[in-house]
C-alpha cells in the first residue's frame, strides 16, 4: 500500500488537537472572478457529520474507494491511527461521539452552510496557478475539521496534486481561538483575526507557492526578504481577484500605514544595518508574524520587510519584462534583484 503524506502546511498546532488525541485599500484594480473556473470541494467534513449522527454508518472501504490519498492522509496523519481498520473505527466512533468535536462540527456546519464563494475563489485562483506554473491538472481540493491543527496542506493525490482545507481555522475573527490554547501563539489576536473565509484562498495560494518556490541558499536579512518579496508577488499574480491586504494578510489600514512608511521602513532598514545581517533573531519579526515591528511605531505591522521585498520584487518585473517567472524563482542573487529593480521607497 502507498503511503501518502503532506508536502507544504499552514499552522501546525501539534499540542492543541482538541478532539481524539469591491476593491481595497491596494492600488491594483480588483477583477472580477470569472464563472467559467468554479471547482467542487469534496467535503470530507460532511462525510464526518453524517458518521456522527450514525456511527454505524462508518465506512472507510467507500472513503478509501473515493477518496484513498486524502484518506490515507486525514486518518494515519492528521489523526495519527494506525494501520488497523478494527482500531480505526473505534477510535473514529469516539471522536464523532466526542461532545467537543461535534460542537466543532456545528459551528463549522453554521459557518459553512455551503462552498459557493470559497470554490468560485479557489477555482479562479487553481485556473491562474496552472498557467503561471504550467501545471497540467487543477488540483483536487479536500475540507475537512482538522481539530484546530492545520489551516491548509497540499499533498501527492495520487495523479496530481491534492489540496486540504481545514473549515476549523478560518471561522471567523470572532471565534474564541484563544481559548483553545491561551499559550499557544498561533491563536493571538493579531493572528485569529485572519482565520475567516475572506483568507481561505490566501492560504491556498501560498502553500502553493512555497511547495514551488525555491527557498533561499542564504539566510541573511537582504535574501530572506527578496524572497518574501518572491512569494507574494506570486500569490498576487494568482489572486487577481483580491486586494494587496488580503494578498499580505494585514488589516486595510496596516496596507495603508505601509504604502504611507514605505521611505521610513527603508530607512530603519538603513540605520540599523540590516541589509547584510545573518542573525535572525535581530529580524525575525520583519519577515515573521509579529503583531507589530519593534523599533517602528505601534500602528506598524508585522512582517515590513516582506512589504518592502514585494515592492522591490514588483518593480524589477516591471524594470524587465523579459524576466520569466521562471526565472524570478530560480534566481538566488537578492542583490542584483534589489539593484536592477532600481527601487524607489515612496517619500
Amino acid at each position: 500500500m502507498q503511503d501518502y503524506s503532506i508536502k507544504r502546511f499552514s499552522l501546525l498546532f501539534i499540542a492543541t488537537i482538541c478532539f481524539l488525541i469591491s476593491c481595497g485599500p491596494g492600488e491594483k484594480k480588483i477583477e472580477e472572478l470569472s464563472s467559467n473556473h468554479s471547482i467542487s470541494i469534496l467535503r470530507y467534513d460532511e462525510i464526518l457529520d453524517q458518521w456522527s449522527k450514525n456511527p454505524a454508518q462508518i465506512n472507510l472501504q467507500q472513503v478509501r474507494s473515493d477518496s484513498p490519498a486524502f484518506s490515507d492522509v486525514y486518518i494515519h496523519q492528521i489523526l495519527a491511527l494506525p494501520r488497523d481498520s478494527v482500531i480505526i473505527r473505534q477510535e473514529l466512533q469516539r471522536m464523532l461521539q466526542d461532545t467537543g468535536f461535534q460542537k466543532l462540527m456545528e459551528d463549522v456546519n453554521t459557518e459553512f452552510p455551503d462552498l459557493t464563494k470559497v470554490e468560485n475563489e479557489i477555482g479562479e485562483l487553481l485556473h491562474n496557478y496552472t498557467e503561471l506554473f504550467d501545471v497540467s491538472d487543477i488540483p483536487r481540493v479536500y475540507s475537512f475539521i482538522s481539530g484546530f491543527v492545520y489551516q491548509c496542506f497540499v499533498f501527492d493525490d495520487i495523479d496530481q496534486e491534492g489540496i486540504g482545507i481545514g473549515l476549523d481555522m478560518f471561522l471567523g475573527a470572532d471565534f474564541p481561538y484563544a481559548r483553545i490554547n491561551p499559550s499557544n501563539p498561533a491563536f493571538s489576536g493579531y493572528l485569529t483575526q485572519f482565520y475567516s473565509q475572506d483568507f481561505i484562498v490566501k492560504k491556498v495560494a501560498e502553500v502553493l507557492v512555497e511547495d514551488k518556490l525555491p527557498p533561499p541558499q542564504r539566510s541573511d536579512f537582504l535574501s530572506m526578504m527578496i524572497w518574501g518579496g518572491k512569494k507574494l508577488y506570486l500569490i498576487d499574480e494568482m489572486m487577481p481577484f483580491k486586494s494587496d491586504d488580503v494578498v499580505i494578510e494585514y488589516t486595510p489600514e496596516q496596507y495603508q500605514w505601509c504604502q504611507e512608511n514605505e521611505a521610513q521602513m527603508w530607512d530603519f532598514f538603513f540605520e540599523k544595518e540590516l541589509f547584510y545581517e545573518t542573525d535572525i533573531r535581530k529580524f525575525n519579526k520583519l519577515i515573521g508574524p509579529a503583531p507589530t515591528t519593534p523599533g517602528m511605531p505601534s500602528e506598524s505591522p508585522g512582517r515590513t520587510a516582506n512589504y518592502i521585498g514585494w515592492q522591490i520584487v514588483k518593480k524589477y518585473m516591471e524594470e524587465h519584462p523579459e524576466i520569466t517567472i521562471r526565472d524570478l524563482m530560480a534566481d538566488q542573487d537578492a542583490q542584483k534583484i534589489l539593484d536592477d529593480a532600481r527601487f524607489k521607497p515612496r517619500r
